[in-house]
C-alpha cells in the first residue's frame, strides 16, 4: 500500500530511484498508524464491552471500509478499518444477529481482497 511510495512499483524503470516519494510514504504511514490506534485501541474494545451493539459496530466498520476503499485503497487504511469490521463480526457471530455478523465479515474480507489485488497489480501507466 504505502510502501510503493518509498520503494516504487514501476517494473523495468531506471528512473525509479530510492526513495521514490518519502513525503507521501510518511503521510500514508502516519494515517495508517493513527487509523489502527483508533480502530483497535478505541472503537473495537468499546464495542466489545457493549455486546448488544457489536453487530452494529461491525457493519459500520465494514461499510466505512467499502466507502473508503474505492477512492483511498492505495493508502492502506481501508484494510485496517475492514479488519475492525471482521474482528467485530467474528465477535458477534454467537449473538442474535448472526446474519449481520456474516455480512460484516464478508464485506470486510472483500475490501481486504480488493486492497491486496490493487497493490499486487497496480494500474499500468500509459504515459
Amino acid at each position: 500500500m504505502a510502501w510503493d511510495h518509498l520503494w516504487g512499483n514501476e517494473r523495468g524503470s531506471d528512473d525509479n530511484s530510492f526513495p521514490v516519494d518519502p513525503a507521501t510514504f510518511l503521510v500514508t504511514l502516519v494515517l495508517s498508524v493513527v487509523t489502527t490506534l483508533v480502530v483497535f485501541g478505541f472503537t473495537v474494545p468499546r464495542a466489545v464491552r457493549n455486546p448488544g451493539s457489536v453487530h452494529k459496530a461491525a457493519l459500520i466498520h465494514s461499510g466505512a471500509a467499502v466507502v473508503l476503499a474505492l477512492p483511498a485503497s492505495w493508502l492502506g487504511f481501508p484494510a485496517i478499518v475492514a479488519g475492525g469490521g471482521i474482528r467485530l463480526g467474528i465477535q458477534s457471530l454467537g449473538g442474535a444477529h448472526r446474519r449481520l455478523a456474516v455480512v460484516a465479515i464478508v464485506v470486510g474480507l472483500l475490501v481486504i481482497f480488493f486492497a491486496i489485488v490493487a497493490t499486487a497489480f497496480p494500474a499500468a501507466d500509459t504515459d
